[in-house]
C-alpha cells in the first residue's frame, strides 16, 4: 500500500484571512474518501473530523477546503453551495475527481441542534446510519432525503465523487461537530468496517 501525502493549496487570500484546500491521498485509494468542504472557521470542527475518520481507516483519502478570516465572516466568503463545486476551481479536487470512490462521507455543519443524515446514498442506509448516531449524540438525528440540506442533488460533490452516485452527508450541530464528533467517528468507522456504508 502506497502510504499517502498530505498536500496543501492556497485557494484565495484576503489581508485578514486566507481559504486553503488540502488533500491526504496514496493516488490509487478508490475505497474510501472523507470531505469537509466548509471546514476552518465557516463549519467549524468538520474538517478536523474528516481528518480524523480518514486517519482511522487502512484506505481512505481525505479532502477538504478551510477558510479563516480575522475580520469578516468566513461563511460568507469562503461557503459556496455543496453543488458549485467544480474540479476546475480546485486543483485537488481535480486529481480525486474522476477516482469513483465506493464510499464518500461529508461533514458538514448546522445552525440547529440537530444531525440531519443526508446525500445521494440509499434509504436504508440511511436510516441504520441515523439508528446507530441516535444513541451516541445528544441532539435528535433524522434522515432526510428531501428540503434545502438533504443533499442528494447529482451535481452535490458527494454524491458525484462516489462511484455508484450516492455519497453520505451529514448535518450536525456545533455541539456535535466539536464535542461529539469523536463517538459520530466511532459510530461510522464501525459501519465502514461492517460494509454498511
Amino acid at each position: 500500500m502506497t502510504p499517502a501525502s498530505f498536500r496543501t493549496h492556497r485557494l484565495a487570500e484576503t489581508d485578514t484571512g486566507h481559504y486553503t484546500e488540502l488533500l491526504s491521498d496514496n493516488g490509487s485509494n478508490d475505497e474510501v474518501l472523507v470531505c469537509a468542504a466548509h471546514g476552518g472557521h465557516v463549519e467549524p470542527g468538520t474538517a478536523e473530523q474528516a481528518l480524523d475518520l480518514a486517519a482511522r481507516l487502512p484506505q481512505a483519502s481525505c479532502w477538504a477546503c478551510l477558510g479563516y478570516d480575522r475580520q469578516g465572516s468566513p461563511f460568507e466568503l469562503w461557503h459556496p453551495p455543496s453543488s458549485a463545486f467544480s474540479p476546475d476551481d480546485y486543483p485537488l479536487l481535480a486529481e480525486i475527481a474522476d477516482r469513483g470512490f465506493e464510499t464518500v462521507v461529508s461533514f458538514h455543519g448546522l445552525g440547529d441542534d440537530r444531525v440531519l443524515v443526508g446525500g445521494g446514498i440509499d434509504a436504508g442506509t440511511k436510516r441504520a446510519v441515523s439508528d446507530r448516531l441516535e444513541n451516541v449524540v445528544t441532539p435528535p438525528v433524522e434522515p432526510v432525503s428531501t428540503g434545502p440540506y438533504a443533499g442528494v442533488s447529482s451535481n452535490n460533490f458527494v454524491n458525484w465523487l462516489a462511484r455508484d452516485g450516492g455519497g453520505l452527508q451529514l448535518e450536525q450541530s456545533r455541539t456535535v461537530r466539536i464535542d461529539e464528533r469523536d463517538a459520530v467517528n466511532s459510530v461510522l468507522e464501525g459501519l465502514l468496517e461492517a460494509g454498511v456504508l
